[in-house]
């Protein structure tokens, strides 16, 4: 598990923007598989007791100044680094979290969450762990988050919904069944809507 940013922006009450950390911001500095596509991530929360928001990454920016500038360069990149430092921090990378849940004082709550993040929380990987606390109710498992999930506009949700339906199936093998029933329904709903031409 490794700290991968800060949040900086939110769309919604439920959708983040995180910016990863940089070089030189940070003892490690994450790569890129560390914030792939459907990461199950913590957003902190900035108060006391043991809270967290739990999230999915689901899209990727990637900013750069440098795109679109026309004319040469005046500076070499080594030169930059000397005198605008400012400048190479300009690039970033910017992930969407899409929020699921939460986890307070170690009670689980799938769904909307009743608390917000702020600006500058951090955001860390959820360990498997802590994925698979996620997924345990009284009565065993739960997935209640993923009618909102494959309810999401765009190809991108349902396949996000495949990818963490595979995701917890190695995690709790257990759960296979059900898991199975599941991921045969959303593989046949994306076919029948390639069919039609729906994304």
């Amino acid at each position: 598990m490794c700290i991968l940013g800060k949040i900086v922006k939110s769309n919604s009450h439920t959708d983040y923007v995180c910016q990863i950390i940089g070089p030189g911001e940070a003892e490690y500095v994450p790569q890129n598989t560390d914030y792939a596509f459907g990461t199950f991530v913590k957003i902190d929360l900035n108060d006391h007791g043991d809270r967290c928001l739990v999230g999915l990454i689901y899209d990727t920016v990637l900013l750069n100044p440098d795109f679109g500038r026309l004319g040469p360069r005046l500076s070499t990149e080594s030169d930059l680094q000397i005198f605008s430092p400012d400048y190479l921090n300009e690039r970033a990378v910017l992930v969407g979290i899409l929020v699921v849940g939460q986890i307070v004082d170690g009670q689980v709550q799938q769904g909307v969450p009743m608390l917000a993040a702020t600006n500058e929380a951090t955001v860390s990987q959820l360990d498997d762990e802590t994925i698979k606390q996620f997924h345990k109710s009284e009565n065993g498992f739960q997935l209640t988050y993923m009618p909102n999930l494959i309810g999401q506009t765009g190809l991108l949700a349902r396949n996000l919904a495949l990818g963490i339906l595979h995701q917890l199936g190695r995690l709790m093998p257990e759960n296979q069944a059900i898991l199975r029933a599941i991921t045969d329904d959303l593989k046949w709903q994306l076919h029948i809507n390639s069919m039609r031409g729906h994304a």
